[in-house]
């Protein structure tokens, strides 16, 4: 390949553009996971007429639905895949794909794409700058942090996606309040499919069987599914018709199969994997929990009280600003089997609770997560940054006080 030469700032646009429309290149290395999927859909929710949007991918191609706008996939290999040639690689292409589509913002998700973006805008290649955090940052070290403190001046905003991200951000990476805002994740509400038959049977599970269900990523320690594991025999010993469903892949899956059969619940535990029509199994379950020991703003959460769920949770991260407890779910110290044993048991053997809860839970959703809204969040975050207000502080103010 030929060396694409630098952008010269004559190419870029240093105004919103004539029409109403927004040209914006997302960086991400992950189309596949929860934070994929959330900006597929809410993509999916924008009018093409008024954001042009181009993705540049440095991961491996799921079988996931994707947005209608072009999708640029970079697969890894090859003598360039090991640091620091693959970093390189990454940025040339990056480069590349700002030259060729000239946006007005590049917005990037997780560690190497934000280093990318910042480096290209010191360069000047790049005018606006969005960024997302979309956890506590428990996966980076020290060296992580060094580097984005030292550039934290770079980036126009950073979005965080749960109040209890951003004040991690604040601490951590010394950003600033003016540069720092909170959106929250959303979800599309829908109603019931009436698929919780055909599931339950489809899993070997009984009408009157009472599903208790978590949706993870069985590639992370830190979803703790195992402290879901050890609580089966507890919960089910106090509710015999008590079933517990896992869902999503992962490396981990046949460890935690070991540890159900370890446990003598396997007969009454089902693995799942990664299902696309995931919506048919939250119809089928009748509480859907969460054991993480970090997260920043659960889209399993959200999606369960879209499905009219309540939920048991670990009290972690942003999880408390979705979860009210009490009113749409309970939530539990982490590592802490015996409460999340307890609030199991008490959802489990009081069925108006349940309904309570997931009625509660359901109207929370559609009133605070909608995806739509969050969509509309980010769109008028560019649009402050192409047309800038005279209080930069008050704007990033209100944009979080609306998440």
């Amino acid at each position: 390949m030929s060396r694409v030469p630098a952008v010269m700032p004559s190419t870029r646009r240093s105004s919103a553009p004539a029409s109403d429309s927004i040209k914006v290149l997302f960086v991400t290395e992950d189309l596949g996971g929860g934070t994929g999927a959330h900006l597929v859909k809410m993509l999916g929710r924008w009018d093409s007429a008024l954001v042009r949007a181009e993705l540049l991918c440095f991961g491996r191609r799921y079988n996931v639905p994707l947005p209608e706008y072009p999708v640029e996939f970079v697969p890894a290999g090859g003598l360039l895949h090991h640091f620091p040639l693959a970093q390189l690689r990454a940025l040339w292409r990056v480069r590349r794909a700002v030259r060729r589509f000239v946006p007005d913002v590049v917005h990037t998700y997780f560690f190497w794409p934000v280093v990318y973006g910042r480096i290209l805008k010191r360069l000047g290649a790049i005018e606006h700058l969005v960024e997302n955090r979309e956890d506590l940052g428990f996966s980076w070290g020290r060296a992580e942090y060094r580097l984005l403190r030292a550039t934290r001046h770079v980036p126009d905003r950073v979005v965080c996606v749960a109040d209890a991200v951003r004040r991690v951000v604040e601490e951590r990476e010394g950003l600033s309040p003016e540069r720092a805002l909170t959106i929250r994740n959303g979800v599309e509400t829908v109603a019931p499919g009436g698929s919780a038959a055909g599931v339950r049977q489809e899993l070997g599970f009984g009408s009157e069987e009472l599903i208790v269900g978590m949706v993870s990523n069985l590639n992370r320690r830190i979803k703790g599914v195992e402290y879901f594991i050890e609580a089966a025999p507890a919960i089910r010993e106090q509710v015999p018709s008590a079933r517990f469903l896992i869902l999503g892949g992962g490396r981990y899956r046949e460890e935690f199969e070991r540890l159900a059969e370890d446990r003598g619940v396997s007969a009454w535990m089902r693995f799942a994997g990664h299902q696309q029509e995931i919506s048919r199994y939250y119809d089928a379950m009748d509480i859907s929990v969460l054991t993480s020991l970090s997260e920043g703003l659960s889209i399993t959460l959200l999606e369960s009280l879209g499905h009219g769920l309540p939920v048991v949770a670990t009290d972690v991260g942003g999880n408390r600003e979705v979860v009210v407890d009490g009113v749409t779910g309970f939530l539990v110290p982490p590592k802490d089997v015996p409460s999340f044993v307890e609030r199991v048991v008490r959802l489990l053997r009081d069925r108006e609770l349940r309904r309570a809860m997931g009625r509660a839970g359901r109207e929370r959703c559609v009133a605070d997560f909608d995806i739509g809204r969050v969509g509309a969040r980010y769109q008028d975050l560019y649009r402050s940054l192409l047309d800038p207000p005279a209080n930069p502080r008050g704007m990033a103010g209100r944009a979080a006080a609306s998440a």
